[in-house]
């Protein structure tokens, strides 16, 4: 009854109790097929009321004051602390009124023989065994109660798994855990972060005509809009969901909106909201306490939950296409009221000091080889400016509007100067925008003439204003490769990453790319760059690609390659991962996916990394830090160091930080994309 805390914990317990889900959870692949048999003009999907009598009358007020025809489906778990027989009959009798599907607890309570289950969750790794225990224990004490009067489970047989309603003409399917099984986890937070995943939940809707997916289980809110229609999981009706909060949550759907909604999102006329379900917190607590003595595992796992809501922020559970509703937005009023001033934000500082506690990059790098870069790097990469139009929420280097700074002629000419000298691979031009420099088009000619490869990285909607859409012409004249910033496949969530309708320009631009022969000639190559907009490493590259090329071709759109580049902890991301309370659970992912197979292909090894002002570094991170490339005696370099030297080795020891765990976990990560296949 609880998401995951953390990407990972140790395993104790290795029995299925409270672990498995059993063979009857399956939900057939034809469930939600065909037309809805009901209809109503208010549908509540109400789970996790977990026997919260309180929550109950706060329901019945909610659909009181509709005054319309309102459907309740209450989508699992109406049970859960009521622990006495007479507790449980009492909810049941009170939801007779209402439509009730079977959660986990329903259908470990109704069976005659225990299969070894325990409480049926299903909690995946990232649940701790105490926390899976002590549910099984909870759950064990409502049984044993429930199976000494057989007569409370006639009401749990034959109780549906799913259901599909007819909101204003728009279908909502509805189960308690996800499309798959009843205590499946499809629907957490920590999956519906995953692009895949995404996209399998997507495709499936679509399949079935489903507009809206409304789900519970995991007890965290989540809610996500993709291509086809949206997703919603309300967490509990009967907990706080969030810090501070002491009401639950129901999801709300109906053509109007409600004036007390904490978030939500508009599916063409039709209001999909999360509302607060206001139950009468003292009494709740004192009905609890009198069940739940403090060293019940009812009350070491809820009680403080119950007392100030969990650690989760509303933020964490807005995945794209959903916003804060009046009610969040008064909340956050108060509370900054209360403090006198707005919500701290972290600052550089911060991360550095943040970085610094770690076990040092260094030390988990055994072949000593990786620590320099190798005699003769092919790749020259010139960040020219920090100038962008954009300023994304994962842009490590903290490009945007305000910014000024711009590579001058004179290191230009040194760049090319080294670029021909010891006749690199490639020259990578990036940014912020690269295309606002002012001599990007001199640079790109001149560039051609200096490398057999020349690529520019763009964010692609800078190419929509008239004093920048010339230089898609001379790309093409060019024939330097274009490496396209598209973090997502859904316009929710890359809008949610790099800001409102970024999504629909992209699209645009690529397809102006593609009637210039890029990512279709074959000569002319178009690369798109993704990257997560949650702290997760990204998929298998290969896998991604095949995913990006199947939704793009959808649109009428193509592409040559697709690079999968993990988020790195600083700038921009690292601060917001700080003011997420995220940060350390980000780096211990990435820490424990260390991958020593990535340290030879490390981009630093292989790159010189060029500041506009002519400083020399090992990748962009680095220069995004400060953090130079020196000699061997130690000195800071320069691009006129090795202009001024032609004979000069380029070969250098690597300065290394604490964020070069994101280049290494996984699959690794680079400009590139990853480092390692399969």
């Amino acid at each position: 009854m609880s998401s995951c805390a953390a990407h990972g914990v140790k395993r104790r317990l290795f029995k299925d109790a409270g672990r498995a889900c059993p063979v009857d959870y399956r939900i057939a692949s034809d469930a939600f097929a065909g037309v809805p048999q009901v209809r109503c003009e208010v549908l509540y999907v109400v789970g996790g009321l977990y026997g919260n009598p309180f929550a109950l009358d706060a329901i019945d007020a909610l659909v009181e004051a509709e005054g319309q025809n309102t459907l309740v489906v209450l989508n699992g778990d109406v049970h859960w602390f009521d622990k006495t027989a007479e507790n449980f009959a009492a909810v049941e009798r009170r939801i007779e009124r209402y439509v009730p599907l079977v959660g986990n607890v329903e259908a470990e309570l109704r069976r005659q023989v225990d299969v070894g289950v325990g409480c049926g969750c299903a909690y995946p790794e990232c649940t701790s065994d105490e926390s899976v225990s002590r549910s099984n224990r909870i759950h064990k004490m409502l049984s044993i109660a429930v199976d000494a009067h057989p007569e409370l489970k006639e009401p749990l047989e034959g109780r549906p798994a799913v259901m599909a309603v007819d909101v204003a003409g728009f279908k909502v399917g509805i189960t308690h855990g996800d499309e798959k099984l009843i205590g499946g986890w499809g629907c957490s937070r920590e999956s519906l972060q995953d692009i895949m995943r995404q996209d399998e939940i997507d495709r499936f809707m679509a399949d079935n005509g489903i507009d809206v997916l409304a789900t519970t289980h995991t007890c965290a809110p989540a809610a996500v809009a993709l291509a086809r229609g949206c997703v919603i999981n309300n967490g509990a009706a009967g907990l706080p969901n969030f810090a501070g909060q002491r009401y639950g949550l129901a999801i709300r759907i109906a053509e109007t909106p409600h004036d007390d909604a904490l978030f939500g999102c508009e599916l063409d006329g039709l209001f999909v909201q999360a509302v607060p379900v206001r139950y009468d917190h003292d009494a709740f607590l004192a009905w609890f306490d009198n069940l739940w003595d403090e060293l019940s595992p009812a009350a070491v796992s809820y009680r403080d939950r119950i007392v100030d809501g969990p650690d989760d922020r509303l933020a964490d559970a807005l995945l794209g296409g959903f916003a804060p509703g009046p009610t969040a937005r008064r909340e956050a009023r108060e509370r900054a009221d209360v403090r006198g001033e707005g919500v701290p934000r972290a600052t550089q500082r911060d991360v550095a000091r943040a970085l610094a506690k770690l076990l040092y990059f260094e030390d988990m790098v055994d072949d000593p080889a990786c620590l320099f870069t190798v005699a003769e790097p092919s790749t020259l990469q010139l960040n020219v400016t920090a100038r962008c139009n954009l300023a994304c929420a994962h842009c490590h280097v903290g490009s945007g509007p305000s910014r000024t700074e711009a590579m001058g002629r004179a290191v230009l000419e040194a760049a090319l100067k080294v670029a021909r000298d010891h006749a690199v691979d490639a020259i990578d031009i990036t940014g912020g925008a690269p295309e606002m420099h002012p001599d990007i088009a001199w640079l790109l000619r001149e560039a051609v003439k200096a490398a057999p490869h020349v690529m520019v990285r763009s964010n692609l909607v800078i190419l929509q204003d008239p004093a920048y859409a010339p230089l898609l012409d001379l790309y093409a004249e060019l024939g330097v490769e274009v490496v396209a910033s598209l973090p997502n496949v859904f316009s929710a969530q890359a809008d949610m990453q790099r800001g409102r309708r970024v999504y629909d320009a992209t699209l645009e631009v690529l397809g102006a790319l593609n009637a210039r022969g890029y990512g279709c000639d074959g000569d002319h190559v178009l690369s798109v760059v993704f990257n997560p907009q949650e702290p997760v490493l990204p998929p298998a590259q290969a896998d991604l690609e095949a995913l990006y090329r199947r939704r793009l071709t959808e649109l009428g759109l193509s592409f040559d390659n697709l690079f999968a580049v993990a988020n790195n902890p600083i700038g921009r991301y690292g601060a917001s991962l700080i003011d997420a309370g995220s940060f350390d659970n980000y780096l211990d992912l990435l820490i424990d996916s260390f991958n020593a197979d990535t340290c030879p292909n490390m981009m630093c090894r292989h790159q010189l990394s060029i500041g506009w002002d002519g400083r020399v570094y090992d990748c962009d991170f680095n220069q995004a830090l400060g953090l130079e490339a020196t000699d061997a005696a130690g000195a800071p370099l320069t691009v006129f160091d090795y202009a001024a030297n032609p004979a000069r080795s380029l070969a250098r020891p690597i300065a290394f930080g604490n964020h070069c765990y994101a280049c290494t976990a996984g699959f690794g990560s680079s400009c590139g994309g990853t480092l390692v296949q399969g």
